[in-house]
């Protein structure tokens, strides 16, 4: 996906030099603090900054509404995570600044014991990953006989979390969005990325090297999670089986915004989060067929 370059107005951390003691004083000095600035933003100084703070959802309604009519040109999806991964983790980059870092579940690392992400990944399992998703692929048009485009079902497999693929969930929802983003802590992060307009169900902006599915629009009527999570899939097109700076979706980031909601206030009687039953509702009927077939495949080809 093709960086956004170019001045935003967005909230980001700015150094501000101001001076300590009297010019009259030998002790006078210059020393500096990081305060939050909508002007002169950029995607790196958002994804450098720590997240502007946010106490309650409302607030959070009132920002980003700031941030998408000062931005016009894109249209906004935002994504909830309880952590904010950072890039230049290890001791080479340690005097690089840390940005956030959004790459589909195909190349990210596997997961340690204690359950933390590997610095990185070898080129060869990422190739093995998309083997297995272009055979599940071909193995279920086999068994409905038809054929879809692979877009439509590696975007059901990422959002049933049926095996890793190249794209990522977002949604128009930000209630939606929070509602992950505290799932499991009580502080989380909201993401806001600028993406060009949709104009089919499918959308592929080739010269910025995305691809943009309305999940809504191309699933059965029997896919109830896709509708109640308002789901849309983003990725990097055209597909390839190497990790690039391209897969990173932190490069369309227009804002950031750190929720905290250790003092239970974050929501109120008339914005609830979204429940767990609504987010992953049991009797959806193409999670169970995916599942199926799934585990058809495995026994068949990997058992």
């Amino acid at each position: 996906m093709k960086k956004i370059e170019g001045e935003l107005y967005s909230h980001h951390q700015k150094d501000v030099y101001f001076p300590e003691g009297s010019f009259l004083e030998k002790g006078f000095k210059i020393s500096k603090r990081k305060e939050w600035n909508k002007f002169g933003g950029t995607v790196n100084k958002v994804r450098a900054s720590d997240g502007y703070p946010i106490q309650n959802f409302r607030n959070l309604i009132d920002e980003v509404a700031l941030v998408t009519l000062n931005n016009r040109s894109f249209e906004m999806f935002y994504r909830g995570q309880s952590t904010d991964y950072l890039n230049n983790q290890g001791k080479y980059f340690s005097d690089r600044k840390k940005k956030s870092k959004i790459h589909p579940s195909i190349c990210r690392p596997n997961k340690k014991e204690d359950g933390t992400l590997k610095y990185s990944i070898r080129q060869t399992e990422i190739q093995e990953r998309y083997n297995r998703l272009y055979g599940l692929i071909d193995f279920i048009n086999q068994k409905k006989r038809g054929k879809f485009p692979n877009e439509y079902y590696m975007s059901l497999f990422q959002h049933y979390d049926i095996l890793p693929t190249p794209l990522i969930d977002i949604t128009q929802s930000l209630r939606v969005a929070a509602s992950f983003a505290l799932k499991k802590n009580q502080i989380g992060y909201i993401y806001v990325f600028g993406l060009p307009y949709p104009n089919q169900s499918i959308s592929y902006f080739t010269d910025l090297g995305i691809v943009l599915l309305k999940l809504q629009n191309i699933v059965s009527v029997k896919a109830i999670r896709p509708r109640y999570q308002e789901g849309y899939l983003v990725g990097k097109f055209p597909f390839s089986e190497s990790k690039t700076i391209g897969d990173d979706l932190s490069n369309r980031m227009i804002a950031k915004f750190k929720i905290d909601n250790r003092s239970e206030n974050f929501w109120d009687k008339d914005f609830m989060p979204m429940p767990e039953k609504i987010l992953y509702p049991k009797d959806d009927e193409i999670e169970k067929e995916l599942k199926e077939y799934k585990t058809e495949f495995d026994k068949k080809y990997y058992s």
